[in-house]
């Protein structure tokens, strides 16, 4: 998606579809604010780092509005790149799919071109792939959700195919949000918000990011060929009462409201990362999400 490098002819077609975009630069203040206990825990309280939830698509194929077909899965370095984050920071990842089926991947993850702060990293992430235990199924993570600090859901086209209307990870989400653990979701992946009842969801109202119209246009126009079948990500939360916003084409943003942690695209590993492992730490010191008027987080540790 190079979507900064565009000729003459592209930044006009980019400045004509601004209105796909939604919010440039917004940068509005957490619905939420993280509350800490009056008195600090003690060392001994607080939570060491433990297994983190890490939900994969397992759909390989994904139906375009043409009829036609393509593969499809799992954004590569949207996976690789919070796996390595998080095991580095001594915490253990735990995959789950649907079914318990063995994740797919799909191969424009697998360009260069989204990996050129780190070119190592790709043959590191195609590496750890083949060597990846078997999952376990969303269906049996629900029944044990409590031995999880947090969830995170990477980003890839998979995710519109098998776990966009998924049950069982609808429950998960609401699980992990309703009991303040952190849950961090990828480009794509925020779409599943929108799926969430508006009367059982823990995120209601929350400030959000996910792929811009724009980049889905982009996505579509030069790399799918093809419209998705579901599409109009930021729409799509919008509508369902999401504080929607993005940044320009291609940069990175990530939003964290408090637990929640959403990102924008393949560049925002850095941001994203960062802002999921303080969530995670927030949590494990004590931190809990309070409603705060006005919109404006207050410092109250």
């Amino acid at each position: 998606m190079d979507v900064f490098r565009l000729s003459r002819a592209g930044r006009l077609v980019l400045v004509a579809l601004t209105s796909l975009v939604g919010c440039w630069g917004c940068a509005s203040s957490p619905t939420r604010a993280v509350v800490f206990p009056s008195e600090p825990l003690a060392p001994a309280e607080v939570r060491a780092p433990g297994a983190v939830l890490m939900v994969l698509s397992a759909a390989s194929e994904q139906k375009l509005a043409d009829g036609s077909v393509r593969q499809t899965g799992v954004f590569l370095n949207e996976f690789y790149e919070p796996y390595k984050v998080l095991v580095d920071a001594g915490y253990q990842v735990v995959l789950a799919t649907p079914g318990g089926r063995v994740p797919s991947f799909d191969p424009e993850g697998m360009d260069p071109k989204y990996w050129k702060e780190h070119p190592e990293a790709l043959e590191a992430a195609k590496a750890m792939v083949t060597r990846l235990e078997a999952p376990v199924s969303l269906s049996d993570v629900r029944g044990r959700a409590k031995e999880f600090q947090a969830l995170l859901g990477p980003g890839g086209q998979g995710v519109m195919v098998d776990l966009l209307h998924d049950a069982e990870l609808h429950g998960l989400l609401i699980d992990f949000g309703a009991s303040g653990r952190p849950v961090g979701l990828v480009c794509h992946a925020p779409a599943l918000l929108s799926r969430l009842p508006p009367d059982a969801s823990p995120f209601a109202g929350r400030r959000v990011t996910s792929v811009s119209g724009f980049e889905e246009w982009y996505i579509e126009t030069f790399v799918m060929g093809a419209r998705a079948e579901v599409r109009g990500i930021g729409d799509q939360l919008d509508d369902a009462g999401y504080l929607h916003e993005t940044a320009f084409p291609g940069r990175s943003r990530a939003v964290r409201d408090c637990n929640l942690v959403t990102s924008q695209n393949p560049f925002s590993g850095a941001d994203f990362n960062a802002s999921f492992l303080a969530a995670l730490g927030d949590w494990r010191n004590g931190g809990r999400c309070a409603q705060e008027s006005g919109g404006t987080e207050k410092a109250t540790r």
